[in-house]
């Protein structure tokens, strides 16, 4: 039962050839009731004519056992990037959860345990982060990279290595993207 399970599929599934080997390893061996809610930190190293659109960093939680199952969306908070090297001519935004959202995740780190101590119990763990173009968007050969912190006093290491845009997030995406100044 490993939270980052769900996590590194989607990312292979979706063409990310670019998952550092080390960094997903060593997610995939994360007992998920030991990851501290308050250290988990995502960074995005955006590309110049992108950003975040704000309100849709999110970190959806999933566990089952035999018939019960939960399925919850935590809202991430910005947070600062120190530490992060900025792209040249582009930008670092990090996020975290807040008090009441690592509050519910330790609920839910609660109830999991409790589902295994009663048998085996499966869980997963994304991270989701909606796009916005500034000006006319990011250029056609643009690079995003992902990093995520596990430890209060770590590191970022990176999930998601230096790769086109286009190629993270597909092309039709990419040309769907709404400009950062209108909120969806």
């Amino acid at each position: 039962m490993h939270f980052f399970h769900g996590l590194i599929p989607v990312l292979l599934a979706a063409g990310c050839a670019s998952v550092v080997p080390g960094t997903a390893a060593r997610l995939q061996a994360l007992d998920p009731l030991s990851v501290d809610p308050a250290a988990l930190e995502v960074a995005v190293q955006l590309p110049a004519g992108m950003n975040v659109l704000p309100g849709t960093a999110v970190i959806t939680i999933t566990a089952s056992h035999g018939a019960d199952r939960l399925a919850e969306e935590l809202q991430l908070a910005p947070r600062s990037a120190a530490g992060v090297a900025m792209p040249e001519g582009g930008r670092v935004a990090a996020f975290g959860l807040g008090p009441a959202e690592v509050a519910r995740m330790r609920e839910l780190q609660a109830q999991v345990a409790q589902w295994k101590a009663g048998g085996a119990a499966e869980a997963s763990f994304g991270i989701g982060l909606g796009g916005c173009k500034l000006g006319g968007g990011p250029a056609p050969d643009a690079e995003g990279a992902i990093l995520i912190r596990l430890e209060g006093a770590g590191e970022f290491v990176p999930l998601i290595q230096p790769t086109q845009v286009a190629a993270l997030v597909g092309e039709t995406a990419l040309a769907a993207m709404p400009p950062c100044e209108v909120r969806q």
